[in-house]
C-alpha cells in the first residue's frame, strides 16, 4: 500500500497484475475519454499504466470498476469473475452421493389419491417418484424411515389445511389413534385423511377441517372395518 490515506492495498498473484488489468479495460479507448469517464486527469491515469508505479484509491478504483462494469474485486486482485454477474454462472460445487445419503433421505412417492372428500379408490402401490427429507427432520419426528410414503390428496374436505393434490408424507409405524391428528384410514377400498377422535365407547369419529363436510363416526362395533394406515406429519403444497 503506498502512503496515500485512502489507497489500496493490490495482490499482483491473479491474473496479471493490476496496470496490466487496466491497459486490458482500455483497450482502444482513447486515454483522454476513460479518464474522463472514471474522473482521474489523465496524467493521473498514466500512472497507473504499465509500469505501474502509482496505485489508486479506493474511490477511483470503485470508479473504474462501474465503469467497465467489472468485479472490483477482480481489478484490485486478479482473483474472481471478470464481469459483474459473471459468479452467477459458475457452476455449483457438486455433491457426493455419499454427503447427499448423509443429509438425506430419499422417500419413495406412490401415484395414490387420498380422498379428503367422499372416498378414493386405492390405484396401486408403484413408485413413481421420490421426495428427500432431511435425516434431522425425520429424526427430529421419531420417524422410520423405511416406514414413510408420499401420496397426493383429492378433495376439499380437509381445506384449508390440505389442498387438493397436496402431497402427504405419511408415517406408515403410527397407527395408533391420536386425537386430533390426522390419519390415513381405509374403509373398504376407499382411503380417507381425516382428523380423530377417540369416544368413550371405543368408537372414532372422522373429523374434517372443511366445517360443510359432516363428522363420520365409526361406532366399537364398526372399528374393525376400518384401518389406520398412518398418521399425515408433513404437507407439501403448491403456492
Amino acid at each position: 500500500m503506498n502512503k496515500e490515506s485512502n489507497s489500496v492495498a493490490f495482490d499482483d498473484d491473479g491474473i496479471a497484475t493490476f496496470p496490466d488489468r487496466l491497459k486490458g479495460l482500455i483497450e482502444n479507448e482513447s486515454l483522454r475519454k476513460f479518464a474522463l469517464a472514471v474522473g482521474i486527469s489523465e496524467g493521473g491515469l498514466r500512472k497507473y499504466l504499465p509500469p505501474g508505479r502509482s496505485k489508486p484509491t479506493f474511490d477511483k478504483l470503485v470508479a473504474i470498476s462501474r465503469y467497465k462494469n467489472v468485479n472490483i474485486e477482480w481489478l484490485a486482485t486478479g482473483v474472481g469473475p471478470m464481469m459483474i454477474g459473471d459468479e452467477l454462472k459458475q457452476p455449483p460445487a457438486s455433491i457426493t452421493n455419499a454427503e447427499f445419503n448423509e443429509e438425506f433421505i430419499l422417500v419413495p412417492g406412490y401415484h395414490i389419491q387420498v380422498s379428503t372428500g367422499n372416498g378414493a379408490c386405492f390405484q396401486g402401490e408403484e413408485v413413481k417418484r421420490h421426495l428427500a427429507f432431511r435425516r434431522k427432520y425425520l429424526k427430529y419426528r421419531q420417524s422410520n424411515p423405511d416406514l414413510l410414503a408420499v401420496v397426493f390428496s383429492k378433495g376439499d374436505s380437509m381445506e384449508p389445511t390440505i389442498k387438493d393434490n397436496d402431497s402427504l408424507l405419511i408415517d406408515l409405524g403410527c397407527t395408533e389413534p391420536k386425537d386430533g391428528k390426522i390419519f390415513v384410514v381405509r374403509i373398504g377400498d376407499d382411503l380417507y385423511a381425516k382428523r380423530i377422535q377417540q369416544l368413550v365407547s371405543g368408537g372414532l369419529v372422522l373429523i374434517s377441517d372443511n366445517k360443510e363436510y359432516r363428522e363420520q363416526v365409526i361406532q366399537p362395533d364398526e372399528v374393525n372395518q376400518l384401518q389406520v394406515i398412518g398418521q399425515v406429519i408433513w404437507i407439501g403444497k403448491d403456492v
